[in-house]
Formats: C-alpha cells, sequence, structure tokens
C-alpha cells in the first residue's frame, strides 16, 4: 500500500535501507500480529499500529501494537511486551538493528512522513489475511498521521 508522499533521492535511499531491515524483521512481526489477532476477542473492535518517531529526533523509533475495543486493556496487558513489533535503539556500535541513518536535513515532520510510509507499507503485507473482523490501522500518537487503515479490512 503506497502513500501519496513524493519521493527524492535521499526518500529513497532510505526507504530502501529500512525496508531491507524491516524486512529480516517480518517472520517474528508475522508471528506477533498473528497472536495479537487470536488474542482478540468479541469485544475488539480493532489493532491499532502506533509509530513512535524518537523524541531526540535522530532516527530512533518504534512501532507498538494496541487494541481497540471495550477489552483493549485487559488484552494490551496480557500480551504485555509482545505487542512491541520493532524498535530501533542507539547501541554501542551505532542503530541496532543498523537501520540507515536519518539525513541530518530532514526536519522532523520529514521523518515522519517517510517512516510512516515505510511502516505502512511493510505491515500492510504482514497483516494475517484472515483478520478481516477486525479493523487495523496505522497512526502516529501526536504527530501528522493517523488511521490510516490495512490488511485486508481496508
Amino acid at each position: 500500500m503506497e502513500l501519496d508522499i513524493p519521493e527524492d533521492a535521499d526518500r529513497t535511499e532510505y526507504r530502501a535501507g529500512l525496508g531491507r531491515v524491516l524486512d529480516e524483521a517480518s517472520p517474528a512481526v508475522a508471528r506477533r500480529l498473528g497472536r495479537i489477532r487470536d488474542a482478540a476477542t468479541a469485544r475488539t473492535d480493532g489493532v491499532i499500529i502506533d509509530v513512535f518517531p524518537g523524541q531526540e529526533g535522530d532516527g530512533a523509533f518504534a512501532v507498538w501494537a494496541r487494541f481497540d475495543g471495550a477489552d483493549s486493556f485487559v488484552l494490551d496487558r496480557l500480551l504485555g511486551d509482545e505487542r512491541r513489533l520493532f524498535a530501533v535503539v542507539h547501541g554501542d556500535h551505532g542503530w541496532e538493528p543498523a537501520v540507515p541513518a536519518r539525513p541530518g536535513s530532514w526536519p522532523d515532520a520529514e521523518f515522519e512522513d517517510v517512516l510512516f510510509a515505510a511502516v505502512v507499507e511493510w505491515i500492510d503485507a504482514l497483516v494475517p489475511a484472515d483478520a478481516a473482523q477486525l479493523s487495523w490501522e496505522i497512526t502516529v500518537p501526536g504527530g501528522t498521521h493517523d488511521h490510516h487503515p490495512v490488511g485486508p479490512s481496508r
């Protein structure tokens, strides 16, 4: 699922490098999304995937899943840290995992745009095909993007 965000050389290069790292994480994330689907109850309306760009604006970010609906609090606590789909942190030898560096010329909004588009495309392909009874969407809490549908229910 492609978002309508103009590409330039920096964006193309960053998305390609990030895509390779996300692809490596895909099998584990697909399993987590399957467990999330399996944990949903009749009182679950959907799953929201939150993209959290790092507070320092340096290129770190995290992707978490949470439930939407009457049972969301209980289900989120039940799965705990299993809801963390992906996270980039600064380790002893640079980014872990080794995502490309954010271009220094990018303002926070541009990084958020590119990151959001990459995560939408990545997660859209990983939502279980038999999870259409739930709405699946991606958002950046407090950011400029919210509620972009993904998966079979879109």
